[in-house]
């Protein structure tokens, strides 16, 4: 979801009860977001995803350095590509 930085935000309230206030900010946590950065993904009919563990980065980062390796074939390089596509989409990005 791409924002235009220089365009003016308008302000939306609601109102919710405490406990589906701090539900809301606790899935909102999970997902390192704002609650309303939440909000507006859930409105909008996007799913946000909870933040993956540090090791998981560090494993999609080492397969991004092996797409950089000259031993790799170009057969084995666009399969490689194809998968690290995969994983951003399907583990990283937002779904709808």
């Amino acid at each position: 979801m791409n924002r235009n930085p220089k365009e003016k935000l308008a302000r939306i309230e609601i109102r919710v009860k405490p406990k589906e206030k701090d539900k809301i900010k606790r899935l909102a946590e999970k997902c390192n977001l704002s609650v309303s950065e939440y909000v507006v993904q859930r409105a909008l009919g996007y799913e946000p995803r909870t933040v993956l563990p540090d090791v998981f980065f560090d494993f999609y980062n080492k397969l991004c350095e092996l797409c950089n390796s000259s031993d790799l074939t170009p057969e084995a390089e666009s399969k490689l590509l194809v998968l690290i596509d995969e994983i951003h989409s399907e583990l990283l990005l937002p779904r709808k």
